[in-house]
Formats: structure tokens, C-alpha cells, sequence
């Protein structure tokens, strides 16, 4: 699952005297094995490993240092497969958790596929170049006419690059780039120019309704209905569902599914009925635990708000590895004060399975906007916490493995800015 598990391993408190302030870190500070350290790539939790041709990979033992009072699964000193891709979880001394993936990269004339530089001559413009998500980023000047850009590509002696270098490509969307190795592996690239002040326009406010539900529910199916409802009414485009399986009635029992995730029983935050639902906020609490037939008033209030935030979600989807990366580009569009947080959620629509209804159960129920985890924890990303001016922009960047049981073709991104625990706006876009 994507949802990371928290490992409750005790701190050694021992190693050095407590800091007040460290309860929520949570980084991966090295990661070595024997004398091949690997670049980090903190932004997109990341972790690059370079090896000389014929290093077999299959069993690495890594050596790890993490922030203090931090936990991480699996440990260091631990054997593994880097064959793959392998996902290493790190907890903070306060539950939290995040994500990094490390991969092993043997370097193989044959196999060599790497953009090496990629530039606008006529700009005098070079990309910045992320070789472990394989991104690469322009920021060009305003005003600047991206939809005849012709870039000059250099790559690995012996490869090639499709589309061609000095080709014009309109850059208005991130433009995908394919290099071929010699032996016919490929690598994808994906090219990103953000013009400064542009490329991103408010497209209105939307409202994020958190439906905690669950299979064993009786009462859930027809509140779901009510809530799909109301978004048919007030407008699909501004009003999106997250069905979020936690608490007892959520517990997977016999043929009934498990949708459970540390992230959903976070913000369940210890209620004891289903269904609940909140409005525009990232979980359960005093104030905000809502009835479906509380609902409509908040919904339409919420809709009323003015939009604060512009939010573009580019997702990467590799059909084969089931390698995802996300970026996203977000616009303040007002002046506010708070402490500002991201999260990445990934919902999958449409899994058929069993559920309780009244009389019985329907063993072929229609499971809607599944909550499936996040990218970034329970309580996202904080990327501001004192105050944000109109028009500042700021970018991310994700990555993660879809679970091979997930349906690609039904998955989604529900991407929230929030302000503390209230949701200020949500994007939607499918993985594919």
C-alpha cells in the first residue's frame, strides 16, 4: 500500500541530550553502502545510488543515518534488492512519517540514457536538470512565447532522444522526452518551463468533502449517494468526494475489503460511528465532524469563499515499473497569513466488492473515490508557516510505486493546500 506504516521502535534517548523542536523530523541524513554514498534528493524524497558496471545490486547492505529520535523500516544494516526500486519509511518522534525511495543505478555504456545538458540557444537558457526524478526545469521571463521553443538536447554517447533535438516543441504543457540506450532500454524525461507570472490561471474555488465511511456500514452507501448528489447539484468541477474507510465499521472482516491507511485512521482522529464528514478540512474535530444531512449549508458556504490558491498537478505514470511522479505548481493569488501545508492523495474510483446495505449485502457494490494514501503524510508538506504574498509561486515534486492491485486507469490525485487544519483549495487529475 502507499500508505506508509509507522513503526514504533523506541528511541534511544541515550545517544545524546533532547532538543526541543526535533519531535517532527524525520529525514534521511546518509545512506551509503560500503564507500558508495547516495545523493538525496530531499525535494523528492529520492535517494540515487551509483555503481560501476557488473556491481551486482541483488543483496546491498546499507548504512543509514537518520535525524535523531527517528525510527526507519526497513533498518539500516538490513540486506535488500535493489534490483527495484525499494521504499525506506521514516518515523519522527512524533508519529509522523515520510517516504523515500532508493534506487541503484549501474552504469553500463550499453545502458547509458541520460540528458546530459538541454538548453534554448536562442534564450541563452539552460535546464536545471533532476537526473533522479528525470525532470528538468525552466524558469524563463514573462512575456516569453513558450510554443515554438527549439531546445538543443546533448545525451549519452550512443543514445538517442525522441523528439529529436532542435525540433520546436510548444512547451505551454511539460513536454515528454524518450532516450534510447544502445541496448534499447529508455529512460523518460520530462521538460517543465514555467514562465514568471504566467502559465498558471485561477480556475475557481472547489471543495473538498471528506466522507468517512466504511464496508461494514449500513448507513454508508446511501450518505455517499447523498453526497454525490449534492456535488451533481452544485457543480461536479468545484465539488470533489474522498471516501475515506477508518474506524471499526472499516475493519476488514471476511469478504469485506480492506481500505484501511495510517493517513484515514489519523484523521479519523478516534470518533466511534460512520458515516461522519467534514467540509474543507483535513480531519476530524470539534467543530467541523459533520452528519450527511449537515452537509449542504457548509458545502455552499465553502463554494462562496474566494479562491487563495491555483493549484497544477503534472502527473508521470510508467505503465511498466508503475513508477509515479508527480509535480505540481501552485499561485497564491491573495496575501495570507498562517501556516501553509500540501498533501498529495491518491484515490482509485470504481472497486467492486462487498458492503453492508439495509437487508443484507450487496456483494458487487461500486466503492466510489477510494482513498488509497498519500505521497507526503498524514499532514503533507509545510511549505510556509508565516505568510505567503499574492502571486508567490511554489513548486514539488513526488514520487512512489502503485500498488500492482490498484486499477492505473481509476486512479487519481487529490492535491489540498491547507491553512492549518482548513482546506483552502483541491485539485483533481487521473495518474493517466
Amino acid at each position: 500500500m502507499l500508505a506508509a506504516m509507522l513503526f514504533m521502535n523506541a528511541c534511544d534517548v541515550e545517544k545524546e541530550p533532547y532538543i526541543q523542536g526535533v519531535e517532527d523530523e524525520k529525514f534521511i541524513l546518509t545512506f551509503r553502502v560500503d564507500s558508495i554514498y547516495g545523493t538525496i534528493d530531499e525535494d523528492t524524497k529520492v535517494v540515487r545510488l551509483d555503481f560501476t558496471a557488473g556491481t551486482d545490486v541483488s543483496h546491498l547492505v546499507p548504512t543509514i543515518t537518520i535525524s535523531n529520535y527517528a525510527a526507519i523500516e526497513p533498518e539500516s544494516g538490513v540486506a535488500q534488492d535493489f534490483t527495484h526500486p525499494v521504499y525506506y519509511t521514516v518515523t519522527a518522534m512524533n508519529g509522523t512519517t515520510a517516504q523515500y525511495m532508493v534506487e541503484a543505478v549501474v552504469h553500463d555504456a550499453e545502458n547509458e540514457k541520460s540528458i546530459l545538458s538541454f538548453r534554448f540557444d536562442a534564450l541563452d537558457k539552460d535546464g536545471i536538470i533532476d537526473e533522479v526524478a528525470r525532470k528538468i526545469d525552466f524558469v524563463l521571463p514573462a512575456e516569453t512565447d513558450v510554443t515554438q521553443l527549439v531546445p538543443t538536447i546533448e545525451v549519452s554517447e550512443g543514445a538517442t532522444v525522441e523528439p529529436a533535438s532542435g525540433v520546436a516543441q510548444d512547451f505551454t504543457n511539460p513536454v515528454t522526452y524518450t532516450v534510447t540506450a544502445q541496448n534499447g532500454t529508455t529512460a523518460v524525461y520530462t521538460v517543465t518551463v514555467i514562465v514568471e507570472g504566467g502559465n498558471v490561471e485561477p480556475t475557481g474555488k472547489t471543495v473538498l468533502i471528506k466522507d468517512f465511511t466504511g464496508a461494514r456500514c449500513v448507513n454508508c452507501p446511501a450518505a455517499a449517494e447523498y453526497a454525490h448528489n449534492l456535488q451533481h447539484q452544485l457543480g461536479e468541477d468545484h465539488i470533489f468526494i474522498m471516501s475515506v474507510h477508518a474506524g471499526y465499521l472499516a475493519q476488514p472482516l471476511g469478504q469485506f475489503p480492506d481500505f484501511l491507511t495510517d493517513e484515514g485512521t489519523a484523521w479519523y482522529n478516534n470518533h466511534d460511528s460512520n458515516p461522519l464528514f467534514s467540509v474543507d478540512h483535513v480531519a476530524l474535530t470539534d467543530g467541523n465532524t459533520l452528519k450527511v444531512e449537515q452537509i449542504d449549508a457548509p458545502v455552499a458556504a465553502a463554494l462562496e469563499e474566494e479562491q487563495a490558491f491555483e493549484i497544477v498537478v503534472t502527473p508521470q505514470f510508467e505503465v511498466t515499473t508503475r513508477q509515479l511522479q508527480v509535480g505540481v505548481q501552485t499561485l497564491a493569488l491573495e496575501n495570507l497569513d498562517g501556516q501553509f501545508s500540501i498533501t498529495v492523495c491518491l484515490v482509485e474510483d470504481h472497486i467492486i466488492g462487498w458492503q453492508t446495505i439495509p437487508g443484507g449485502v450487496d456483494k458487487e457494490y461500486d466503492f466510489r473515490n477510494v482513498f488509497r494514501g498519500t505521497l507526503n503524510g498524514a499532514n503533507g508538506e509545510e511549505f510556509e508557516s508565516l505568510h505567503v504574498n499574492a502571486n508567490d509561486s511554489f513548486r514539488f515534486n513526488y514520487s512512489s510505486e502503485i500498488n500492482a492491485d490498484y486499477n492505473a486507469d481509476e486512479c487519481y490525485l487529490m492535491v489540498y493546500i491547507s491553512l492549518g487544519d482548513k482546506i483552502l483549495q483541491t485539485a483533481v487529475k487521473k495518474i493517466k
